[in-house]
């Protein structure tokens, strides 16, 4: 069967490239470190401390401070894996396609769960606005209002102004809309990326069904400036296996995927706390 030829190696690409394309809450992380992203195993969150400014005097020396290391380590401890039978007597004639459609929604599932892994760092944020005991109840009347108390919180707490962005749940964007802020349609191109942009001072509006939601009622709107409060480092585990399944004529497809996340910068991480309500 033709299956039993393929290289895993080619297909272990495949879902990498298949993965990276639809992350949305690990392509606002850091993931700049070093080691090796395998189970038990890892890596290392390149940071430096801060650099104090002191005043100068004419015709005196400087003080010279030693650069301190401020990077952070974190193990790889989640796994998720994905496994699936191709029989043969369904993939002789276009094997190549069904792989491709297993292995595709192999990678969605593990997005979908890598991304509510991430969200749920929420509780792990150093700025807050409203709480899970006390959120703010939004509407299109309160949207606006509570965005921009949401920035100015952030913009009191040192936040960066720069590459500000915010992941909300899509209810938000009903309320923006309705209160006449944007008539953007999920259609448009500023969709490409899974973003609006430029509200109340927020570059970019991601809009995510995995933003994490406490009980039945208050939404976690995470928002930061860049992709440095959170790290996060995953990898396939080995190849995609593709072996001869026993006793039948089919083929079985595995793949393991290792992940981990965490918050290193919670000065730069802000969350608010927002219930939707009535229009």
């Amino acid at each position: 069967m033709a299956m039993e030829n393929l290289k895993p190696t080619i297909w272990t690409r495949f879902l990498q490239i298949a993965l990276q394309k639809i992350l949305i809450f690990a392509n606002l992380t850091n993931q700049n470190y070093t080691g090796e992203a395998r189970v038990g195993g890892s890596v290392k969150f390149l940071q430096i401390g801060e650099v104090a400014v002191n005043d100068y005097t004419a015709g005196s020396d400087m003080t010279f401070e030693t650069l301190d290391d401020a990077s952070l380590t974190m193990t790889i401890a989640q796994q998720k894996y994905m496994a699936f039978t191709l029989e043969q007597v369904d993939t002789t004639f276009i094997p190549v396609d069904v792989m491709n459609a297993g292995i595709n929604r192999g990678a969605y599932r593990v997005r979908d769960t890598i991304d509510q892994y991430i969200s749920g760092k929420y509780a792990q944020a150093g700025v807050t606005y409203g709480s899970a005991a006390t959120p703010k109840t939004t509407s299109s009347g309160t949207v606006i209002q509570h965005l921009a108390e949401f920035y100015e919180t952030m913009t009191e707490a040192n936040i960066p102004l720069e590459n500000r962005w915010a992941a909300c749940p899509p209810w938000v964007f009903t309320k923006l809309t309705l209160a006449e802020v944007t008539s953007k349609t999920p259609n448009s191109d500023t969709f490409a990326d899974g973003h609006i942009g430029g509200v109340v001072g927020f570059g970019r509006l991601y809009l995510s069904n995995n933003v994490t939601k406490i009980g039945t009622t208050a939404h976690t709107i995470l928002a930061s400036s860049g992709n440095e409060a959170i790290g996060y480092a995953g990898a396939v585990n080995g190849d995609i296996r593709i072996r001869q399944a026993e006793k039948r004529r089919a083929v079985n497809v595995d793949g393991l995927w290792v992940y981990d996340s965490k918050v290193i910068r919670p000065d730069m991480l802000a969350c608010m706390y927002s219930t939707e309500t009535a229009n």
